[in-house]
This record gives structure tokens, sequence and C-alpha cells, in this order.
């Protein structure tokens, strides 16, 4: 095996872990934690949430980051068989989970933040389905760019 061809080894191994990891996570959010959210009782909320989006930054943030890092590196430099329309289709997947994050997500959570809203969390959860299809179109992008290496 050459050098490049491990190097494009490492490169999509390490993106296809960071990418399943999120869309685990993201079907675990969207399946159990969300719709545990709306079953809850209210006693605690504010502090339940609280601790909610700060672990949930720590779990996500280094899978994510690793995530675009490796699509950044993608769009550059690919391994040989992998062509760019690939690498071009988990960009747009990648940023397609930021977008909805900054724009949706991260506003939801920042009210809920203030105490438990029914509409706001059914907003959160509807919405979260576009990063939910985002993250596991990716994941099925990374596995392609896999076997076309």
């Amino acid at each position: 095996m050459s050098a490049n061809d491990l190097a494009g080894t490492l490169l999509l191994g390490t993106h296809i872990a960071a990418v399943w990891f999120c869309t685990g996570l993201v079907w675990i959010i969207q399946l159990l934690v969300y719709p545990g959210f709306a079953v809850m009782e209210r006693t605690g909320w504010v502090a339940l949430h609280q601790r909610h989006t700060r672990l949930m930054g720590l779990i996500i943030g280094g899978p994510w980051l690793v995530q675009g890092l490796t699509c950044a590196v993608l769009l550059v430099w690919r391994p040989p068989g992998v062509p760019l329309v690939a690498a071009l289709a988990a960009g747009v997947c990648g940023a397609a989970t930021v977008a909805v994050t900054l724009a949706i997500s991260v506003p939801c959570h920042e009210r809920l933040a203030q105490g438990y809203d029914p509409d706001v969390l059914a907003r959160l959860t509807r919405t979260n389905w576009w990063r939910t299809a985002a993250w596991s179109l990716g994941g099925v992008v990374a596995l392609v760019m896999l076997v076309l290496a």
C-alpha cells in the first residue's frame, strides 16, 4: 500500500467515524431525547435543559469538528477514485447541519433555556429532522466514497 493510499484510507476512515458518530447521536436525540423532553416532569426544566445543552456540546463538538476538517481536506485532496462531486455532497450535508443548528436549533434552545415551551420544543423536534436527514445522507456519502476509493 502506497503512502497516498494509506493517507486516503486514514482520511476516509476518520471522516466516516466522525460522520457516523454524529449520525447516531442525532438519531438518539430525534427519537429519544426530544420526545422525552415533551413528556417529562417540568420541575427542574431549566437545570435539566442547561445540563443537556452543556453536555451535548461536549459530546458532539469534537466529532463535528473532525467531520468539518475532513470534509475540507476532501474538497482539496481526495483519495484516488473519489470524485469531487462526492466530496461536494459530503460538504453540502455537513454545511446543512451547521446551517440548521445555527439558524434554528440554537435559537430554539436559547428560548427553552428560559423555560419549557411546548411550541418551541415542537419546532425544535420538527426541524431536527433536517439535521437527522443531512447527517444520515452524509454518512451514506462517506460510505460511497470509501467504496469508490
